[in-house]
């Protein structure tokens, strides 16, 4: 490491002594040097200005860290809500709960993730289909006190599970059906919306079809989302029955391709399941395209829409936003739902998401007006509720154009500081330790015109806390409607952190700098598969210069080529991982690997190893047999006790290995003799009796062989 040179070298009396010594070189006849002169007055204000220069250069400041942030494409986080799923019970009737849907722990808001029907406690009953025949579940899927394979032991392709309902499910309602598996929870959830997770096994959703339009057999479910991936994490199925379904009493979860390494094993389900994130919305923002104004009531998904204050902008050509009168249109509201006609007068822009409907709670108000601008640079202005979460921060500023009284507004965009802005850049930053919204110099950055009449206001405003919304298991139990329900959190919420600070992101990009994400060691590539979401992987091995075509590695080597072992968590004996898994880690490596590399995703090769053995022991070594078998198969296994370690991927087996394994067991005088046999692919035995494994092979212990000879 470079020493750091202390640039602050000089003092104020240093630099002062300097300039006093070069007066007879520079200017022979000035010969009073004493305070009163002018010309030493003057020295000595180019002194303390000189001093206070290397002052500030030898300092590293909060300004300077944060440019170092970003030069490696960091920056402090902001302020996180916390997170959680909630269950609905005990309704005597099907609900509908808008996106946005406030609920309460004391004084502390979370709100839905997304919209739900919540449908009425009845019985439900399901059935496990194999290939050995049907089950019924009858215990208490709902508690968790009894968990059930859905698709069996086997889970194999064509197995399914029905669940049967006494109550017919609606028709084009956002239903929610909650799974939490047993003990298989990867390390890492794969979140929503992932792209690069192939599922081990296909599951399809139907439903049967009792009357509807088309009436027999099973048809599609109009599934919006699986975030249980087809059973490979806990997570909820998010689907509606199609319009026009008629009566729906039966669907069914069927495995129609691939395999799991793990057959999926459900602890519990539920219904009536939605996640919910802490804060409160104040102000939230929905656009549309003119054409589905003009065909059809826009449905309008938050919550806020039903009981808070509604105005709507139309987009210009020219980007600007201009406001409508609440007189050309109407907010039509009932059974949890919400849309917004247009009066058949009202001319609509036919552009791409060029209509805004806007709405604030009653408590808002005018606090959505952040004030005027005044035309200067450095503008600064109040946020007007604190904590808030500032990714759901939208703002507007209005011009008043062609000298008319009309204010067209225009959208600005937030950003981290003014380094890449222009005088064009609607731009501005958000200083939430000061609780201030900052506007640039107008030379980087725009800066808000002047106005008589309040022309910067907010969009989008979301108020709420961090690590204070970590909230314990079945905290939750209200709801702000007047509805007859119980609502409750069966997991505590997780997620919520405050601000970052300065030194808390440059201690985090510290650790990021001395633990690159990258795959240019054997080391580094295993540590990649390792972290990969959704998979449950036991052990995994880099191999460089090898794949399986070779039959003579190490002598015979592919330098272009690494070979990949990876070995799944399985209840299964000699497990291997499946064609989804290995592409799924084919995927996510393939952003990390050298150029010039090709990477070979395979499966481990398992080698059963069977050990014969004649050995002396001592008289009271009867009845202990078992002994040295037990010891042999604990260290011929690919595993280890804690499922981490086990034998060395590639690893010969050496009689003298065996040799002293045996001779650890006590009673054993000495061991006349012992046979190695082996079975598996790309075995090599040795002359002396050593067995030799392909690189990528692991040991399993066979049914050994032993012969007892007692010495007397």
């Amino acid at each position: 490491m470079l020493p750091l040179p202390n640039l602050d070298d000089r003092t104020f009396r240093d630099l002062l002594r300097e300039a006093r010594d070069l007066i007879p070189a520079i200017y022979p006849a000035w010969t009073d040097e004493n305070e009163h002169d002018p010309g030493i007055t003057l020295l000595e204000l180019l002194a303390w200005h000189i001093e206070m220069q290397q002052f500030q250069l030898d300092r590293v400041t909060a300004s300077h860290e944060r440019k170092y942030l970003k030069l490696l494409g960091e920056a402090p986080r902001d302020r996180a809500p916390a997170t959680t799923s909630v269950s609905f019970s005990k309704a005597l009737k099907q609900l509908r709960l808008p996106y946005g849907t406030l609920l309460r722990v004391g004084e502390l808001p979370f709100e839905t993730v997304r919209p739900l029907t919540i449908l009425p406690d009845t019985s439900r009953r399901i059935y496990v289909h194999t290939e050995d025949g049907t089950t019924e579940i009858t215990d208490d899927f709902e508690s968790g006190s009894a968990p059930f394979y859905p698709f069996g032991l086997k889970a194999s392709v064509g197995s399914s599970m029905v669940i049967e309902f006494t109550a017919s499910l609606p028709e084009a309602a956002p239903l929610s059906l909650w799974f939490q598996l047993n003990n298989q929870e990867p390390d890492h959830r794969i979140p929503a919306r992932y792209r690069h997770f192939t599922p081990s096994g296909r599951v399809e959703w139907v439903y049967w079809d009792e009357g509807g339009e088309s009436a027999g057999g099973w048809k599609p479910i109009a599934m919006e989302r699986d975030e249980s991936y087809g059973f490979h994490q806990s997570g909820p199925i998010l689907f509606e029955i199609p319009l026009g379904a008629g009566n729906v009493h039966r669907i069914k979860a069927q495995l129609v391709a691939g395999e799991y390494s793990d057959p999926p094993c459900i602890q519990r389900l539920m219904w009536n399941e939605v996640f919910v994130k802490q804060g409160r919305t104040l102000i939230v923002s929905e656009n549309f395209d003119g054409s589905q104004a003009a065909r059809q009531p826009l449905p309008l998904a938050h919550a806020l829409f039903h009981s808070g204050h509604v105005f709507v902008q139309f987009q210009r050509k020219d980007g600007g936003w201009i406001d409508v009168s609440e007189a050309s249109f109407a907010v039509q509201r009932g059974d949890g739902q919400a849309s917004l006609v247009f009066d058949e007068q009202v001319v609509l822009p036919n552009d791409e998401r060029s209509i805004r409907v806007i709405a604030t709670s009653s408590e808002f108000g005018d606090r959505m007006y952040l004030g005027s601008g005044t035309g200067i640079s450095g503008q600064t202005y109040s946020l007007p509720i604190l904590p808030m979460l500032p990714d759901q921060f939208g703002l507007q500023v209005g011009w008043s154009r062609d000298g008319g009284s009309e204010i067209v507004w225009q959208d600005w965009r937030r950003v981290q500081d003014f380094d890449e802005s222009h005088s064009g850049s609607f731009d501005f930053v958000i200083d939430e330790e000061e609780g201030v919204v900052r506007f640039s110099d107008g030379v980087y950055g725009a800066v808000p015109p002047s106005s008589a009449v309040p022309n910067i206001r907010i969009t989008g405003y979301r108020s709420g806390v961090g690590e204070d919304g970590n909230i314990k298991a079945v905290a939750i139990n209200e709801i702000d409607e007047d509805l007859t329900v119980q609502v409750t959190n069966l997991y505590p919420a997780y997620g919520g952190s405050e601000p970052e600070t300065l030194k808390e992101a440059m201690q985090r990009a510290r650790f990021a700098v001395l633990e690159p994400k990258c795959g240019v060691t054997a080391e580094d590539l295993e540590a990649r598969v390792k972290e990969i979401p959704g998979l449950r992987i036991a052990r995994t091995k880099a191999i460089p210069g090898y794949k399986t075509s070779l039959t003579n590695f190490p002598a015979e080597r592919s330098f272009s080529d690494i070979s990949i072992v990876v070995v799944p968590y399985s209840i299964r004996s000699w497990p291997k991982p499946t064609e989804g898994m290995m592409e799924t880690v084919r995927r996510h490596l393939e952003p990390y690997r050298l150029l010039t590399t090709k990477l070979h995703i395979i499966p481990p090769e398992y080698v059963k190893v069977t050990v014969r053995a004649v050995i002396v022991v001592e008289p009271r070594y009867e009845g202990r047999e078992h002994e040295v078998k037990a010891m042999l198969s604990e260290w011929l296994q690919p595993y280890g006790k804690d499922s981490l370690h086990g034998w060395e991927f590639g690893k010969p087996i050496y009689k003298s290995e065996i040799y002293e394994l045996i001779h650890k067991v006590p009673g054993i005088r000495y061991i006349q003799d012992v046979w190695l046999m082996a079975d598996g692919k790309g075995v090599h035995r040795e002359e002396g009796g050593d067995i030799r494994i392909p690189p990528n092979g692991l040991v399993v212990s066979g049914d050994h062989e032993i012969e007892y000879v007692t010495s007397f």
